[in-house]
């Protein structure tokens, strides 16, 4: 996942920003899907969490689970709806935006979502 997000980054160099069209990057993971950043940072989170979430399983801390989970799915909720903010930002001008979500038409994980 810290691979994928480097990668990501690396492939976006300079043009990273939020929610300032700096051009749109097409190569690298941005080729595969539109926010391989964020969805890197994501799977980089619940893998993280995993060994936590298997400890307090084992022990049945199931208040301390649920309140994991729920950080993770929070954290996962705002990270789409980022990308859909900023999906729908780049959209508003013709900056080639448009022609790209046609093209990569995945935006975290392909053949998924």
């Amino acid at each position: 996942a810290l691979a994928l997000f480097s990668w990501a980054s690396i492939a976006l160099g300079f043009k990273c920003s939020n929610l300032t069209n700096r051009g749109i990057v097409t190569h690298g993971p941005y080729a595969y899907v539109r926010h391989p950043a964020y969805a890197a940072k994501n799977l980089a989170w619940w893998l993280g969490a995993l060994p936590t979430v298997g400890m307090m399983f084992a022990t049945g801390s199931w208040k301390a689970i649920a309140y994991s989970l729920l950080a993770l799915f929070g954290w996962t909720a705002i990270y789409a709806l980022r990308a859909i903010t900023e999906e729908r930002h780049l959209l508003l001008s013709a900056n080639g935006y448009a022609q790209y979500a046609r093209q990569v038409r995945w935006r975290f994980v392909p053949g998924i979502w």
